[in-house]
């Protein structure tokens, strides 16, 4: 028998039908329930906070004159990291 009992959407806050919701289980281990405006709008579920990748940037080690792109600010020709300054590519940094 299908249950036509209401819920209450965790994004929105509206009451739904329990059969037209999506469920998921938050970080720690909640039902949660999102109406289909919300899912539709964000359909990460909740599982979660989503991690931005990290972006190599271009460094220029002064001690060995050698330009590179990295995630850190180690330089990989000579292993040291005290010259190492971010490249600039734009002229109003130039200024």
């Amino acid at each position: 028998m299908l249950s036509n009992s209401q819920v209450q959407c965790s994004d929105c806050g509206r009451s739904v039908n329990k059969l037209d919701t999506f469920t998921a289980v938050n970080s720690s281990r909640d039902l949660r329930y999102r109406c289909r405006a919300c899912y539709s709008v964000n359909k990460d579920l909740g599982l979660g906070p989503k991690e931005k990748p990290q972006v190599k940037r271009e460094y220029f080690c002064g001690r060995c004159k050698y330009k590179f792109k990295s995630l850190g600010t180690l330089c990989p020709y000579c292993s040291k990291q005290d010259q190492v300054l971010e490249q600039v590519h734009s002229v109003k940094d130039l200024l």
